[in-house]
Order: C-alpha cells, then structure tokens, then sequence
C-alpha cells in the first residue's frame, strides 16, 4: 500500500488531500500529514480521517510520496529537517512556485524522484490545468501515479520546466486575474449607474458562468463569443474597440510583473 505524506495542509494542502481521497484514488488510511502548528492538520484528520503527525520527520519518513505544500521560502527549511529520513526513490512532488528542480536536487540528494506541481484553485470544482514538469530519477510508474491523481481533479498538463512561468500566468494565477477584471467590469456598472454593487456582481458572475460553459462545449473560440455577441455596428463593437485598444499593453504589464516578482522570489529561494 502507498503511503501518501503532506507537510502542509494550508488551502493548497488541504484542497489536495480532500480532492485526492474525493477521486477514490486514496484512502484516507494511506495519507498521513503535518502543518506548521498543527492545528490545521488536526481539523483535517478530524473531517477526513487522514493521520495528523505532530512531526514532519514522521511524515517523510513513512510517506513513499511526499507532497509539499509549504511556502516557497519555506521548502528548504523543511527538506533540510527531513532528508535524512526519506525513503531512497521516494517521489517527492513540490506544489511552490519558484523553487526548481534543481533546487529540490540539491537539497535532498540523487535518490529523491522530484516532480514540481502547480495546481489551480479550480481543482476545487474538478476543473482546471495542473501544470507538472518531470526531475531527475522520475519513472514511468511515478508519472503514471502523479498523472493518475492530478486528471483525477483536473487536467494535468506535462510542460518544461524553463516554461513553468509563462504557463502559470495562465491557470493557476489566472483565476485571480480573470475575477479581478470582472470585479472592475462590475464595477463600472455600479460607478456609472443606479445597480447596487451586490447586483452587479451576480449578473456578471453569472454572466462569466455562462460564457466559460458556452466555451467548455469546444464549439466555440474566443474569437467567435466575441463575434456572436459583437455584431457589426453595434454597441458591444464598441467595447470591444477599447479593450482591443488598451488591454493588451495592460496584460503585458501585468506578465512583466509578474515574473519580476517570481525573480525576486527565486533569487531569495536560493540563498542569493
């Protein structure tokens, strides 16, 4: 029987463990975790019937693979108090942005099968990308597992890692950056209006419910949503222009910030 550890049970963490044993794919008796307090992995244990350790040591030392889901500048400090008792082979899956394969290399040793995993939110709803890049050591049979688990709650997409970033703007920051564009499209309505802001809200996240569906049956692009709804001559035409116009120097400032911020994260991560 595989033994399933997590250090971590934050919202990541927690969303992971739930999803996992919601898939059937694991057992509640085959996943053991700790968290920082422990607090967190004590409520968890109490709701889904996992193990909660009191140690990460214990964790790591029992688990055949290891989830860590634990701050990007905490990941050192947690693998430098657990490598002396990881299993040889055992496939250790990172879900922190910014540290890499090599880091995780370095800091457990050559026997370690690292694997970097960046999920989104949206596997809540069994929905979404889960973007995996594949270490060194890594075999056809931890693949399998990993992929197994990720497609269980989401579609797992196999990526380089030297393109890690650019995809994460992607799916796992994108739902943040979608919804914060649909709160300041809410907004305007309630700026420029009589609708209350609670009603604003509503209609245009159901609005945006309703279009991802239309784009979930593969019919459609954005391209022809925008040209079904933006007849020629109309007055959507005319919205369109301007976020033709100006988004597009908007999202570009936003893909520069974003990895500015990722280097600076990196570089820290490293110890430089």
């Amino acid at each position: 029987m595989t033994q399933y550890g997590f250090i971590g049970t934050g919202s990541m963490g927690s969303m992971l463990i739930r999803k996992c044993i919601g898939s059937c794919l694991v057992a509640p008796a085959e996943i053991s975790a700790s968290s920082k307090s422990g607090i967190s992995a004590r409520a968890l244990a109490g709701t889904t019937g996992i193990t909660a350790e009191s140690s990460n040591r214990t964790v790591a030392g029992n688990a055949d693979v290891l989830f860590i889901c634990v701050k990007p500048l905490e990941v050192r400090g947690v693998l430098d108090e657990v490598r002396d008792v990881l299993k040889p082979g055992v496939l250790l899956i990172s879900v922190a942005a910014c540290v890499s394969l090599e880091n995780l290399r370095d800091w457990t040793g050559e026997s370690v099968h690292g694997v970097r995993v960046i999920p989104s939110v949206t596997a809540e709803e069994n929905a979404g990308i889960s973007l995996v890049a594949w270490g060194h050591g890594v075999t056809p049979r931890d693949k399998k597992l990993v992929l197994g688990l990720l497609n269980a709650i989401s579609t797992a997409v196999e990526i380089d890692e030297q393109d890690f970033d650019l995809y994460t703007n992607l799916t796992s920051c994108g739902p943040a950056l979608i919804v914060s564009m649909m709160r300041e499209f809410a907004g305007a309505a309630a700026r420029t209006g009589t609708i209350p802001p609670g009603v604003a809200e509503y209609l245009v996240k159901e609005t945006m419910i309703g279009t991802a569906r239309i784009l979930e049956g593969g019919q459609d692009t954005f391209d022809t949503v925008i040209e079904r709804v933006a007849t020629k001559g109309g007055t959507t035409e005319e919205g369109v222009k301007i976020l033709q116009a100006r988004l597009p120097a908007v999202m570009d400032e936003i893909f520069v910030a974003l990895d500015a911020k990722r280097r600076v994260v990196s570089e820290k991560v490293a110890g430089r």
